[in-house]
């Protein structure tokens, strides 16, 4: 047994938790189900609970120093993964690259150079720091890897302890785990959040529902409703509403009134028919796959995207829903009635959907953890912490900035 630390860092584990919230909460139950003692360092108190699982407000300074291992978000707060690190705990890290954050408000500012300049050198530190990356996307690991090329980590030292790498770099694809599985299935559907297509998750640069507005003025006939799972910011509302009432399909757009509770949310998602998810053709959708997925396998809802790029691909290759144009309103329409109406093609999408909630299946936590499981079993730190030239290069970096020992500035 491990005593383990989660760094959470700003995302809450909480009822109103969002996608990494949630996937570090069924991440750290999977590990104590292992055995492991596991706290989670959030933002603010939380009731949450569960066997072998203490969730603490702050404290991230004295949960690093008494954890055997350390796990972190992909961009964590580097003064505590220098201590971690300088403590000796075996660190493993959610390791995606600084793309995603350009779209942020932060980037938008006189200042934007800067940070991210400070971001990309916290990101850097994190690769050269960490025993252990997780990856949520085949994409993903492959960028992954060259970074740690770029990097100077890989070596002959990581190549003998094997030849695909996965002691350094393992993937833990979007998901859930059994407890999730078995509390949805109990859920009863709300009547009152009936619809026919569901957008799942927040409103970004990147991943917007506007496509689908124009979908559905381009379909009149089915009478297909949009519902928005969660409301956006005005400044983002307000010109999806204006939209809505230009393209006059206001009344088939669905705002759900009340925030939704993550333990309501089983209730609410389950009411709905598919799920859809349109992004842009942006770096950022090119290597990542949405967190959104996670829903189409939990609630065995057909999901409509877009293809560009490893969401899209995933979903192909699964056959779990069709992937459209969302710059092609028509075929975007058409990909929406697809999944909603009782037919083949759905029935299709349906019976590929069953295959891959197999408890062996892609969206298993429990399987795809098991990499994760038997390095915290081992102990084994990553054979170059010892290395001269590895050490040269952490002391390198943080004389070039001498910053990553401060708190890093928001950029969430």
């Amino acid at each position: 047994m491990s005593r383990i630390g989660i760094l959470a860092g700003p995302y809450p584990v909480d009822d109103r938790l969002g996608g990494i919230g949630l996937r570090l909460w069924e991440i750290a139950q999977v590990l104590a189900d292992a055995g492991h003692q596991v706290t989670v360092c959030t933002p603010r108190v939380s009731d949450f609970t569960h066997p072998g699982v203490t969730l603490v407000a702050g404290r991230e300074e004295e949960v690093t120093a008494s954890s055997d291992a350390v796990i972190t978000t992909d961009l964590p707060e580097t003064r505590l993964l220098l201590a971690a690190y300088e403590h000796g705990a075996l660190l493993v890290a959610e390791n995606a690259p600084p793309i995603e954050h350009l779209h942020f408000d932060a980037f938008n500012g006189p200042g934007a150079e800067a940070l991210y300049r400070d971001t990309v050198a916290r990101w850097r530190l994190q690769l050269l720091l960490s025993d252990h990356l997780l990856v949520r996307s085949e994409a993903e690991r492959a960028s992954t890897l060259g970074a740690l090329v770029a990097a100077g980590r890989m070596s002959a030292l990581h190549h003998r302890a094997g030849a695909d790498l996965a002691a350094l770099v393992s993937l833990v694809p979007i998901g859930y785990n059994r407890h999730s599985l078995h509390t949805a299935g109990k859920a009863i559907p709300r009547e009152d959040a009936r619809c026919e297509v569901l957008w799942n998750g927040g409103v970004w640069d990147y991943c917007h529902p506007a496509p689908v507005l124009h979908a559905l003025a381009a379909d009149r006939t089915s009478g297909l409703r949009l519902r928005l799972l969660y409301e956006p910011p005005p400044e983002r509302l307000q010109p999806l509403l204006a939209a809505a009432a230009e393209l006059g399909v206001e009344e088939r757009l669905l705002l759900p009134g009340e925030p939704v509770a993550h333990r309501a949310r089983d209730a609410w998602v389950k009411a709905a028919r598919t799920v859809v998810i349109t992004g842009g053709r942006t770096a950022e959708n090119m290597t990542c796959h949405r967190l959104r997925l996670r829903d189409a396998a939990l609630y065995r809802l057909p999901v409509v995207v877009d293809g560009h790029g490893a969401t899209g691909d995933l979903v192909a290759a699964l056959g779990i829903g069709p992937v459209a144009d969302p710059g092609r309103p028509q075929e975007l329409a058409a990909a929406l009635r697809r999944a909603v109406v009782d037919g083949p093609e759905r029935e299709r999408f349906l019976t590929a959907l069953d295959h891959a909630r197999a408890p062996s299946g892609r969206f298993a936590l429990e399987c795809r953890l098991a990499p994760l499981l038997d390095l915290l079993a081992s102990g084994h730190r990553a054979p170059d912490r010892t290395d001269r030239r590895h050490r040269d290069s952490i002391r390198a970096l943080l004389t070039q900035h001498p910053g990553l020992r401060e708190q890093a500035p928001a950029v969430i």
